[in-house]
């Protein structure tokens, strides 16, 4: 297990940006009104226009600047986290957005590619840069973009439910004494754990090279199972729903009183990854946890991927009076998964943005 323990490292600010055009299923239909009661998702965030996750991650580390007071010249790392990045190889979202941001060259941006695991993999990762003497200040961005994965936005209003939606989060880090120094602050932790053996119940399965020469539009899955046709789904998302149900809520659900014991009702808050109401009050429920601590945002964004975790803090936590002692666990694709323990402070966090902010020069033109 890797088990990461960070001193003298705060959250300064926490932000998340979410495309302006809202979904909304239609529960006069029974069976849609069925589904909203078995998953818990009655509307979403998603992009008519083209926005991606850059995009809202520009608008929402905007607003976690100024949240925090600070000046974009002060950063000194970005970390951008996604599974859809503008572009695939070495030009990733954080890279466009140091570009954007019109940074130096002395300060350092790079992507990740974790999915809904991202919350602790990405902080975790950040936090380890800022034990060393010259990063101070960083800022973490979690996101996805799905509307890509319809052939147009007509197919986007036409879809009558849905699990995906749309959001990219900020989480801005400081270290707040020099390193190897000894404060009162709380330490952020985190436990991240992997099954790769388990990546085909969650992945992007005609994306990436591996498949360009066979050029798959209409295809069958390992398993057997139909992809790419509007009966069976447009896009490249495979989930086995059984199997990242039972991982996501017997598996990780077990693994956590393993490890945390009779300590984890003693948190102001739970935080978990935001895939669907049958998952978060499984969850609840094995856990034994008040279900008032527990924190949602599927019902409104639904699953937001890599940002779920940081929507679900802005949409529940910005009129904190107290520091708060949080715990999160996110899980998904890979198969990989994380557990944080962190505080965040009143005045730290912001609530999630709308917007219809999208840069326009690198699309490409038809000649």
């Amino acid at each position: 297990m890797a088990q990461l323990t960070f001193p003298n490292i705060k959250i300064r600010a926490v932000a998340a940006a979410a495309p302006a055009y809202t979904q909304v299923v239609d529960t006069s239909d029974p069976f849609l009104a069925k589904f909203v009661a078995q998953m818990g998702i009655s509307q979403r965030h998603i992009s008519l226009t083209e926005q991606t996750a850059l995009d809202l991650g520009y608008v929402a580390l905007q607003q976690a600047l100024d949240k925090a007071g600070w000046d974009k010249d002060e950063l000194d790392l970005i970390i951008f986290d996604s599974q859809t990045p503008d572009f695939n190889g070495g030009t990733g979202n954080a890279t466009l957005l140091h570009k954007y941001l019109n940074l130096r060259e002395d300060q350092i941006a790079f992507d990740l590619s974790l999915g809904c695991p991202a919350f602790s993999y990405s902080l975790s990762t950040a936090c380890s840069y800022l034990l060393q003497p010259t990063i101070k200040k960083v800022a973490v961005l979690n996101g996805d973009s799905f509307w890509w994965e319809y052939p147009d936005a007509e197919h986007i209003k036409a879809e009558k439910s849905f699990v995906l939606g749309e959001a990219t989060g900020v989480v801005l880090l400081e270290r707040c004494a020099e390193v190897g120094a000894t404060t009162e602050i709380p330490p952020l932790s985190f436990k991240l754990f992997g099954d790769g053996a388990g990546y085909h119940h969650l992945y992007f399965c005609n994306t990436g090279i591996k498949h360009k020469w066979r050029h798959l539009e209409h295809y069958l899955l390992p398993d057997d199972e139909e992809f790419g046709t509007p009966e069976a789904g447009f896009g490249a998302h495979y989930m086995d729903g059984f199997a990242i149900t039972y991982f996501a809520t017997k598996k990780v659900g077990d693994q956590i009183k393993a490890l945390f014991g009779e300590q984890l009702p003693y948190y102001d808050y739970y935080v978990f990854h935001q895939a669907n109401k049958q998952i978060i009050t499984n969850l609840t429920k094995r856990l034994a946890l008040d279900p008032g601590k527990v924190l949602i945002s599927f019902d409104q964004y639904a699953n937001t991927s890599a940002a779920s975790s940081i929507v679900t803090i802005c949409h529940n936590l910005t009129d904190l009076e107290r520091p708060c002692h949080i715990f999160n666990a996110c899980m998904g694709v890979g198969l990989a998964w994380g557990y944080s323990d962190l505080v965040l402070e009143p005045n730290t966090v912001c609530p999630v943005v709308t917007t219809d902010h999208k840069f326009e020069d690198h699309y490409l033109r038809s000649l």
